[in-house]
């Protein structure tokens, strides 16, 4: 007779490293904006830790609100263009493994091997993210004045479509 075990429906361990790694490049990106913005990251990683402990949607979300928070207020305090996508790179990103592991985990539990599985599904991630960010940045570098305000009205635009690409 075969043992069956139970599946924990936990978010799979590779995804939490690769989304803690993310946030962790988040962090370090605002840091180059300013400190408050990378205290927000930090607060946003603290919390991206904790849905992904308890397997909370909920939780994951706010910290991908707290990581938009972040990003609104390094914009707001003219950091330039570049570390702000950095930023917005690393802050979608994370926020999208976090989301990914949890419903990997959900689905076929935390001890199922899922490496390759989440390692494509990052690298698709990160494809599109830094298409998009490119385009912002680009589009950035052609509008005349080069206006701190115009930076994160992009970066803002470049974000939700980001955003609403990657979600589908």
């Amino acid at each position: 007779m075969v043992a069956v075990s139970e599946i924990t429906r936990q978010p799979t361990r590779t995804g939490t490293a690769l989304a803690l790694s993310a946030a962790g490049f988040a962090i370090l990106a605002l840091g180059f904006t300013t400190s408050t913005a990378a205290v927000g990251g930090l607060a946003a990683t603290v919390a991206l830790a904790a849905g992904l402990v308890r397997g909370s949607r909920r939780i994951v979300d706010a910290a991908g609100g707290l990581f938009f928070l972040s990003l609104l207020f390094a914009g707001a305090s003219g950091a330039g263009t570049e570390a702000l996508l950095l930023a917005a790179v690393g802050s979608i990103l994370a926020w999208d493994l976090a989301d990914n592991a949890r419903s990997v985990g959900a689905h076929l539990g935390r001890e199922t091997d899922t490496l390759r599985l989440e390692l494509v599904h990052a690298a698709a991630t990160l494809v599109v993210l830094a298409v998009g960010a490119a385009v912002v940045y680009g589009a950035d570098r052609a509008a005349a004045g080069g206006q701190p305000i115009t930076a994160v009205v992009l970066l803002l635009v470049g974000v939700v479509a980001l955003v609403a690409v990657v979600a589908r």
